[in-house]
């Protein structure tokens, strides 16, 4: 077993332990948020008080936005055992969220929340000791949910195991922690935390009305989320075993309608890359080699998405065999699907690659260090190009293959730099702040990938907050203008927007 090998398990091994100590039985729960108003909603916002733009040393709240720019505290419902409770308990619980992800068109994930009390006085004592019990448990190991964009309704994520994701193999970026307990301190992969970005890593992918998740450790797989009105409901499309406890999965969909997967298995059964069946089954796309069982980097298939069409690139360790890089393209016409080798290559030059983005129309690339490698959907061809000196490398670019770099001065934004990977040029673009009150204290500035988008918490003189929205692309970009307005003297930094619809 190879190094990388002994850390999969070592790493799911410590997080199966975690996990195990975190479950908890909800049948005793003192109290369940139900939903949240969206009426005459257009944004729901994660800010915070003081701090930095990002609010990474405060504690983070969910904040409504309205068409006219009013911001408040996001209220919740609450259900509860006794009814004549349920007036306090939304007076006196709230939740902290260390961040907030869209996921598929439908929903939003809060990340990371923890329960707090304000006032335990108006509860009896067996009722504050439920209570106390639910506000330590989202401390030691925290709370997730799902809201609903149509109509705010929340649903509980805390007894499936598939949510939230924690550690999965990412194509082009190795065995990498989403959220979470899985690493990265609750930031997915590179900072870009928009569900394009998600879907195209194959970690959160939308298929029909359901949400596919990677959901890597605990027992692992591929899991399917179907909401079922007022419930939520969890399949296990590709179960994990107790013997096999680092399954990894992640789905993509083509611009047909079809699923494909990646399975990776931790002792000694070959990864397989697969097209979902009508009936849900996973068999083996044909044609693509299978390792007959032993060393689990043998045949290690890696599928994408390009220009609409499911290619799979697969690794054979040259002891194996003599070609051991080749690039498949997957057809299907009706229920048959079928592979082809197009060209000698991976998608993967070595551990240390990272995926940087899709083109959707023709191309995919990826870098590894300073070398930036580009695969063409139509001509087949894998090209190597050198990133100029001085560009940044690693996870620094978004889904697009861009980095925006800025530059701030005395009043906030001023310029930034676009380094676009497809060009390998970069662009100056010049701030436009005329529309930006003027304010006494700057809060600092974010690349919001979401809204693409810089983002800009300040104060203004009279002691509100407003946020400032610079957008990066389009007609408008480098305009920059006032975006929602706090309630005076509340000093709220907005680190997350989304957008309702």
């Amino acid at each position: 077993m190879n190094t990388r090998n002994i850390f999969r398990v070592l790493l799911v091994t410590a997080l199966v332990f975690t996990l195990s100590a975190c479950k908890k039985d909800k049948g005793d729960a003192a109290f369940k948020l139900d939903g949240i108003n969206l009426n005459g909603v257009k944004y729901l916002a994660l800010g915070s008080h003081g701090g930095n733009a990002k609010g990474q040393d405060t504690q983070q709240m969910l904040y409504s936005i309205d068409e006219s720019g009013n911001m408040q505290l996001v209220a919740y419902n609450y259900q509860c055992d006794d009814d004549g409770l349920v007036t306090e308990i939304q007076r006196n619980i709230g939740i902290t969220i260390t961040q907030i992800v869209p996921v598929g068109e439908k929903y939003i994930w809060l990340v990371g929340c923890r329960y707090y009390c304000d006032d335990y006085s108006g509860f009896s004592e067996s009722m504050q000791s439920r209570i106390r019990d639910m506000v330590q448990h989202s401390i030691d190991c925290t709370e997730n949910f799902l809201i609903r964009k149509s109509d705010g309704k929340i649903f509980d994520l805390n007894g499936i195991n598939a949510f939230p994701l924690c550690v999965v193999n990412v194509p082009g970026y190795g065995n990498a922690g989403v959220v979470g307990i899985g690493g990265r301190d609750g930031v997915p992969l590179d900072g870009d935390i928009t569900g394009d970005r998600l879907r195209k890593l194959g970690l959160i992918c939308q298929h029909n009305d359901d949400i596919f998740l990677a959901s890597g450790a605990w027992n692992g797989g591929l899991s399917r989320l179907h909401d079922n009105g007022s419930s939520l409901s969890v399949i296990d499309v590709l179960p994990g075993t107790a013997e096999y406890v680092t399954n990894f999965a992640y789905a993509i969909t083509d611009n047909n309608g079809h699923l494909g997967t990646c399975i990776s298995y931790g002792a000694n059964v070959p990864h397989v890359a697969s097209i979902m069946a009508s009936d849900g089954t996973l068999p083996r796309i044909p044609g693509i080699p299978v390792a007959p069982g032993g060393e689990t980097e043998t045949y290690w298939p890696e599928m994408r998405c390009i220009g609409g069409k499911f290619f799979v690139s697969v690794h054979v360790d040259p002891w194996d065999a003599p070609n051991y890089d080749s690039i498949y393209r997957v057809d299907i016409n009706g229920t048959q699907v079928t592979s082809v080798g197009v060209a000698a290559g991976r998608f993967t030059s070595d551990n240390y690659s990272q995926t940087t983005y899709i083109s959707d129309e023709e191309t995919y690339s990826w870098y590894n260090g300073t070398t930036l490698y580009t695969f063409n959907a139509n001509t087949y061809e894998l090209t190597e190009s050198s990133l100029p000196a001085g560009w940044p490398e690693y996870s620094m670019y978004d889904a697009e293959g861009h980095y925006y770099e800025s530059h701030l001065g005395g009043e906030g934004l001023q310029s930034f730099t676009i380094y676009n990977l497809a060009t390998l040029q970069t662009e100056e673009v010049t701030c436009n702040r005329s529309e930006v009150p003027a304010y006494n204290m700057y809060r600092g500035c974010y690349y919001d990938g979401g809204m693409k988008a810089f983002v800009e918490s300040v104060i203004l003189a009279n002691g509100s907050s407003v946020t400032i929205v610079t957008p990066v692309t389009g007609s408008e970009r480098g305009i920059s203008r006032v975006q929602s307005q706090t309630e005076a003297n509340n000093n709220v930094v907005v680190g997350t927007l989304i957008p309702l619809n």
